[in-house]
């Protein structure tokens, strides 16, 4: 199924309940293999990238040895960050593609614009290598089954780095699930409302990329966010799965009326039409 909207209910319902055909034995369960030292290389060190390059410098028993970006600028800004933690220089590559074929890189964190999450992580597991990939990990269900696909095929993880997973409200409770203190899980609810307006209309960072979704794509375009905790809580794909989603979205209205108030009437912007609902 190509990437367009499904023209009936009937035609949305049949693709969503599409299973491809299995490429190898999943991957659940499987545990990463064990090693003194976890070789990481890093796609994508601006914005996001750099503060998590930080937050895995800082991990024990993990060294950043090569690290890929478009701007020279950010990468070597990015090694400059490795050395100084201690650790011996990094390589740095303009290609990412050169990163996924090194051999001292074990895992391949990626942390670059939505549309290119898929093809990094698939081009690392095909090199031999771990994925962790920032969310959203795919954009449309193809991708996701092309992820899988090349995980159970390769026998390498593919983990979405789904961070309201693990913040301490969230495994705070998940513990207390697992002990038993709730008792018998039979409803939960949750979201996630984040004001990334003037993130959005930016002229820098994740502006240049992140407010096109919101003109080509009307849906939650990470619902992890809200939905993974309270999927961990029920068990979900761990003897359990979800069957049926339904999506239902506002209309759109403050991503426009912030940009006609805070940008002059000569912005390119102005000539935008946003389609994402303020609320899904």
């Amino acid at each position: 199924m190509p990437d367009e909207l499904c023209t009936s209910a009937d035609e949305a319902l049949a693709y969503v309940q599409t299973v491809p055909p299995r490429q190898g034995e999943s991957m659940v369960g499987v545990p990463f293999e064990a090693r003194d030292l976890v070789r990481v290389g890093f796609v994508g060190v601006g914005g996001r990238g750099y503060g998590q390059l930080h937050e895995v410098l800082a991990v024990e028993g993990a060294q950043v040895t090569a690290i890929a970006d478009a701007s020279e600028a950010a990468i070597a800004r990015a090694g400059q960050a490795v050395e100084a933690k201690g650790q011996p220089a990094p390589a740095l590559e303009t290609d990412w593609r050169r990163l996924c074929e090194r051999d001292d890189v074990d895992i391949v964190y990626v942390c670059t614009s939505w549309d290119s999450h898929v093809p990094i992580a698939v081009q690392a597991m095909e090199c031999g290598k771990h994925a962790a990939i920032e969310v959203p990990a795919a954009v449309t269900l193809a991708e996701c089954w092309q992820m899988v696909d090349t995980s159970e095929r390769t026998r390498k993880h593919c983990m979405i780095l789904e961070n309201c997973c693990y913040e301490y409200a969230e495994m705070l409770v998940l513990n207390m699930v697992r002990e038993g203190l709730f008792g018998t899980l039979t409803h939960g609810e949750a979201a996630y409302i984040h004001d990334l307006r003037d993130c959005l209309l930016s002229d820098e960072g994740e502006g240049l990329w992140r407010r096109f979704p919101h003109i080509d794509r009307n849906g939650n375009h990470y619902p992890t966010h809200g939905l993974g905790p309270v999927a961990w809580y029920m068990s979900i794909n761990r003897g359990d799965r979800f069957t049926r989603l339904v999506s239902m979205s506002s209309q759109p209205a403050s991503l426009a009326e912030r940009r006609d108030a805070t940008l002059p009437a000569e912005s390119p912007k102005r000539a935008e039409v946003y389609t994402c609902g303020d609320m899904n």
